[in-house]
């Protein structure tokens, strides 16, 4: 029996796929808390967009928060432009004066993708920092739509490489093309409303695009040549649509962010929902629960919830979550349904905000205080310390060892061996015996979890202390 390696990735609770037994929990699944106004709205001269497609990182390198995000339709002929805002702390953001391109007769702006670029007709949902690439000059990424020759072969998805996520480079022709040219090798065809995901775990790049109805997935060794894209993932009934996701490493895991579409005329609200795969290659939708749900009447994200095209950022304790919001309907609604149906289609009111989670937090099992328990499948244990991610403040969480059969607890190891957990931290050693022992022992083992009043996230195992 092959057993898989318990080390330093986290073992989440999105599926329970490392649950062997399960005695008296529930598993929950958490939304995220959002920041009560929009983090980075469009105020400059420059900015006038209805779509502000986003994409947020923090660059470990430079200690930075960077936003790429969509503006422009600021003087009457001219369309998208791509801009670049900076923030020391995730919140507080401003604009750098770049001088690269020219907007309303100046370059005292935060343009880093003009307007003449293929007559402004580009969004760009994904723009990210791959720090894998061994070429400097591609360092960043990025993978955007363009409207340009609209009922010809070079509409479609383009990728951009930069060194310094200014000065961008762009693939002659489209990567994925809305019309793809017959007797050719053209891959589509393929809609808007893209991402990239920079896929670590197995050396690759992951384009999630739209078809007609489904999400579809194209894979790159090289960020160049792309694999016919094919369907992952389809709506349950005609009154939904699959807009765009995300997908990003996490853990033991992948897991993924969809922007959900609900087309009933009275709704046309658009809301984020959590994907999850094990393979990366499977996707599939673990809860109903939203992950970032619409607003009530009179907040600014109202009626769409839209993602950005980059994966959470851990800062501290918690997880950000950046995401598009509005007021503004998605499309209008028909007029037998709602004779205002021009009242909430103000252009310009697209912002970005900020939702943030605990970390590990997307989902828990729970116990009460008639006591739960969780039994998992065996591992092979890489490092000496067991480490848990658990809210036990007004309860306890126990933790004993099994041996691979699952009958017996290993000696010295047993729920009442165990230091009873009683705080709520992300980050807690399970210890065992007067002496609080770290170290696990040799050879395949099961963990128990035995819950009363407690929530256990994540487990996972590591050498380090902190």
């Amino acid at each position: 029996m092959t057993h898989e390696i318990l080390d330093q990735q986290r073992r989440l609770f999105v599926d329970m796929f490392d649950v062997d037994a399960q005695s008296n929990v529930k598993r929950d699944f958490h939304a995220a808390v959002k920041h009560p106004q929009p983090v980075l709205r469009q105020q400059a001269p420059w900015e006038c967009h209805g779509g502000m497609t986003a994409s947020v990182i923090y660059d470990t390198d430079e200690k930075i928060f960077k936003a790429w995000y969509m503006a422009g339709f600021y003087e009457e002929g001219s369309e998208h432009v791509q801009c670049l805002a900076t923030s020391p702390d995730g919140i507080h953001w401003r604009r750098p004066d770049l001088g690269l391109h020219e907007a309303l007769a100046s370059t005292q702006n935060n343009i880093v993708i003009p307007a003449s670029h293929h007559e402004g007709q580009d969004h760009w949902e994904s723009m990210l920092k791959d720090p894998h690439d061994v070429d400097a000059a591609r360092r960043y990424k990025a993978i955007g739509w363009s409207s340009f020759d609209w009922d010809g072969p070079r509409s479609g998805i383009y990728s951009a490489t930069s060194a310094d996520g200014t000065n961008w480079s762009h693939s002659a022709d489209p990567i994925f093309r809305y019309h793809p040219r017959p007797g050719t090798q053209d891959l589509g065809p393929v809609g808007d409303a893209q991402s990239l995901m920079i896929d670590a775990r197995r050396n690759r790049y992951v384009a999630f695009l739209r078809g007609d109805s489904q999400r579809l997935m194209s894979i790159s060794d090289d960020f160049v040549t792309w694999s016919v894209p094919r369907p992952f993932l389809r709506p349950l009934h005609e009154r939904e649509a699959l807009y765009n996701n995300t997908g990003f490493n996490y853990g033991s895991r992948d897991l993924g962010v969809l922007t959900h579409f609900d087309k009933h005329p009275l709704r046309q609200t658009q809301s984020l929902h959590l994907l999850s795969s094990r393979d990366g290659d499977n996707w599939d939708r673990p809860s109903d629960v939203p992950l970032v749900d619409v607003a009530d009447i009179g907040e600014w994200d109202r009626f769409q919830i839209m993602l950005s095209g980059a994966p959470p950022i851990a800062v501290g304790d918690q997880l950000y979550l950046y995401y598009r919001g509005t007021p503004r309907r998605h499309a209008k609604v028909p007029r037998e349904f709602d004779p205002s149906i021009d009242a909430d289609q103000t252009p310009c009111t697209m912002s970005i905000g900020l939702a943030t989670l605990r970390l590990d937090g997307f989902a828990s099992v729970a116990g009460s205080y008639d006591v739960g328990s969780v039994t998992t499948k065996p591992f092979l244990r890489h490092m000496d310390t067991l480490y848990v991610n658990a809210k036990a403040d007004h309860g306890r969480l126990r933790v004993e060892l099994l041996g691979e059969d699952g009958q017996e607890p290993l000696a010295g190891f047993s729920v009442d061996d165990c230091i009873p957990i009683t705080q709520d931290s992300v980050h807690t050693p399970v210890q065992w015996g007067e002496s609080g022992a770290r170290a696990l022992p040799e050879g395949p083992i099961r963990l128990r979890f035995e819950l009363t009043n407690a929530r256990l996230f994540a487990y996972w195992c590591d050498n380090e202390r902190r």
